[in-house]
């Protein structure tokens, strides 16, 4: 289960950072910035990482079948635990707002 949720979060990390230097020029202060991150790793980087786990060790699903977990549990795991992550940093953002 930790592999997984590693991969994919790394995954997540690589999308997250392309896409917020990506629009860094849209916003004028780091805190809005690094807002703008958060929330793109909270609501769509766990889906685009799954999807690039997906495409890149699709084979490996079938270890954790065989461990006894589910495509659907290793999701909702990842995504769980990446959106929990994703409120705490909101929260510490918010307060030094």
């Amino acid at each position: 289960m930790w592999t997984y949720y590693r991969d994919v979060t790394l995954y997540t990390l690589a999308i997250t950072l392309l896409t917020s230097f990506a629009s860094a020029a849209m916003y004028d202060s780091f805190i809005d910035r690094l807002y703008n991150g958060v929330i793109i790793f909270g609501v769509f980087g766990t889906g685009l990482g799954v999807l690039a786990f997906n495409y890149f060790q699709k084979a490996q699903y079938y270890m954790y079948h065989n461990l006894g977990f589910t495509k659907a549990q290793l999701i909702k795991r990842a995504w769980f635990v990446n959106g929990i992550i994703a409120i705490i940093f909101l929260g510490i953002i918010s307060f030094l707002r």
